[in-house]
């Protein structure tokens, strides 16, 4: 019984998600458009800061805890306001196992380009960019100074 309520109460605490996404859009050309980037992720449940730096050609969002985005969403927000999405890195936890990270509440998995630690709820910073082919699956490379 006590194995069974530490158990239910270690899931609660290990929780997966993206932190914050950032990234480097192509074709931002248009300092009035990016306006409507702007909006575009204000309304975008699980968002909790929206930064768009049209010198810099960069978005940057911050996510609420408990959130359900990814890259995939991101990435499709930005095409849908007339932008090409680029590089892109990423601030996320979740549970990691042979090289893979799982993040439930997206319900995705990513292959990951470098060594990481194995474990539940492991946050993770690196880069990533939009797959030429959506069915292609999406890896995550890992930042040097954090392995």
């Amino acid at each position: 019984m006590i194995r069974a309520l530490l158990l239910l109460c270690l899931s609660f605490t290990a929780r997966a998600e993206f932190l914050e996404i950032r990234v480097f859009i192509r074709d931002m050309n248009c300092e009035s458009c990016t306006e409507n980037l702007s909006g575009a992720f204000k309304r975008m449940r699980g968002v909790e800061n929206v930064t768009v730096d049209f010198k810099a050609g960069t978005v940057a969002l911050k996510f609420a805890p408990e959130n359900r985005q990814g890259p995939d969403q991101v990435w499709d927000a930005i095409k849908r306001v007339g932008f090409t999405p680029g590089e892109t890195k990423v601030r996320v936890r979740g549970s990691v196992k042979e090289g893979k990270l799982t993040v439930p509440e997206t319900g995705k998995s990513f292959d990951l380009s470098g060594s990481a630690k194995s474990g539940d709820s492991v946050e993770l910073t690196g880069s990533t960019a939009p797959p030429p082919d959506p069915r292609t699956p999406v890896v995550i490379k890992l930042d040097e100074r954090l392995r």
